[in-house]
């Protein structure tokens, strides 16, 4: 279009429900020897200039197909399998161009319709096929395992020629979790940062040694009725070198609050950032934080295998115990046998807290103070808190182990103890019984001693405990972490 428009007149009106200026390609030009008067019964809006986009047309003179390729699981950033085979890190899209070479291709990746990724390459593309790589993050630098899981996905391809386009679409697609369905994760390539959800599944596993296991006797006879309750078995000594009172009627925590320590505990040790000794992980040469976020679902299929929550009080201590029973199908049959236990027998957690009776203190010299006490301690709530966070991250873990390493990695603590029993390995000589009657499938490993500075490793087993001052140095390792990130691969449906 070319050429003027010039309107000369003593007064000009222009009269319209709308009226569109446009100059293209140059100025609109208002001159007056007074005053340009502008008055609207509404508003008076100055914006930016918006250009309109040339039509594209269709070309004849070539065409171009789409279609995915390649492998049909991924795993972001490739983190590799368990025994450190390299994963797939890549979706793959072909592109064949065809009767003659382009200008240009660009390739769009869509979400329930919007658009999350776009590479624009504008070079000669030869007749033929054309490999594209999409590493799973948007344009932002984000990726999000969820996008995959939920919805659909759909590729775009647009070649040009001379000014002219043609374009086409992949089916719609999606993927599926292939490992387990209870952790998801957002990862920002560019504040280098990794945020994963794991689902958790905690139940409520009662009270022990309260006031509502007490009992009477003498109700079926001529006899004084005589209450029992579970503090009268601690011995007098007990009460009189701790000068402490036993909890009775009211447990000191309940349901909701180790619930929530739990969480806490989860988030704390399986996390590696800035804000702890772990400062990140390591991944091609470069650091990435991860921030852990555990929540409770009750939900048994998209979240790890429930697990009791148990408040222990005035009775021997009780052990916690997680032996996982996940669904890596590795062919255990110990994990077989495990699935058919019920909860609160061996896996649970357990808070123990006020009196509580070590449970091999006829074990030791009948000089020692704890056997004249008969094995009576008292944890003090402070310091059981710090256990019980420790031993919640600790316990949940054997699942992940599990679910990443296989059963015999996980029950033998990544080989620092036995398999059955689950005693700590020594650090010399193994005594008869270690080593003719303990079943170990990783002779190759020995015991250790946790180390006096450093990291301590949430999941292994140690000589020596680490004391309740040295839980800030206690951590899931690099490996560890870096398996919930490969545990959130997915599957092309």
């Amino acid at each position: 279009m070319g050429g003027r428009i010039l309107k000369i007149a003593k007064r000009i009106t222009e009269t319209a429900e709308r009226i569109t200026l446009n100059a293209h390609n140059g100025d609109i030009t208002f001159n007056s020897a007074k005053s340009v008067k502008y008055s609207a019964k509404k508003d008076i809006v100055f914006g930016e200039y918006e250009s309109k986009e040339p039509k594209l047309f269709k070309s004849l003179e070539f065409k171009i197909n789409i279609k995915l390729v390649g492998g049909k699981t991924f795993v972001p950033l490739g983190i590799p399998l368990f025994k450190g085979k390299e994963e797939n890190q890549i979706i793959k899209f072909e592109v064949e161009v065809l009767k003659s070479p382009i200008e240009g291709i660009k390739l769009e990746i869509f979400h329930n319709g919007k658009i999350i990724r776009s590479l624009d390459c504008k070079e000669e593309h030869a007749i033929g096929k054309h490999y594209f790589g999409w590493n799973g993050f948007d344009d932002n630098g984000i990726y999000d395992s969820t996008v995959f899981t939920t919805g659909k996905l759909r590729a775009k391809v647009t070649g040009t020629l001379g000014g002219k386009i043609n374009e086409r679409k992949t089916d719609e697609f999606s993927f599926e979790y292939k490992e387990v369905n209870w952790v998801d994760t957002i990862i920002d390539k560019n504040a280098k940062r990794i945020d994963i959800t794991l689902r958790v599944n905690l139940k409520d596993g009662g009270e022990q040694g309260t006031e509502k296991e007490c009992y009477e006797l003498g109700k079926s006879r001529n006899a004084p009725i005589v209450k029992i309750c579970p503090w009268d078995k601690i011995p007098k000594e007990a009460f009189s070198f701790y000068k402490k009172t036993p909890i009775k009627s009211t447990r000191t925590k309940t349901f909701e609050d180790l619930k929530q320590l739990t969480l806490d505990g989860i988030n704390k040790y399986w996390s590696r950032h800035k804000g702890n000794i772990g400062e990140g992980v390591d991944i091609d040469g470069e650091l990435y934080e991860v921030f852990v976020n555990a929540i409770n679902e009750v939900n048994s299929e998209i979240s790890l295998n429930d697990i009791p929550l148990i408040y222990n009080t005035n009775n021997p201590w009780s052990r916690s115990g997680n032996p996982g029973t996940s669904t890596l199908g590795d062919g255990n049959k110990m994990d077989e046998l495990a699935r058919l236990l019920p909860d609160g027998v061996v896996q649970r957690i357990s808070y123990n807290v006020g009196y509580i009776q070590y449970s091999n203190w006829e074990d030791l010299d009948e000089t020692h103070w704890l056997y004249k006490l008969e094995g009576w301690q008292y944890y003090n709530e402070s310091d059981e808190q710090k256990e019980f966070k420790f031993t919640s991250a600790h316990e949940i873990g054997h699942e992940i182990l599990q679910s990443f390493g296989g059963t015999i990695y996980s029950w033998q603590h990544k080989g620092s103890s036995y398999y059955l029993p689950q005693d700590t390995k020594p650090l010399g000589k193994e005594s008869f019984k270690e080593e003719y009657i303990n079943r170990d499938f990783m002779e190759e490993t020995s015991g250790e001693n946790y180390p006096f500075s450093g990291e301590i490793d949430l999941m292994k087993y140690y000589n020596n405990s680490p004391t309740r001052y040295d839980y800030n140095r206690v951590i899931s390792s690099e490996k560890d972490v870096l398996s919930l990130l490969w545990l959130t691969k997915i599957e092309l449906k």
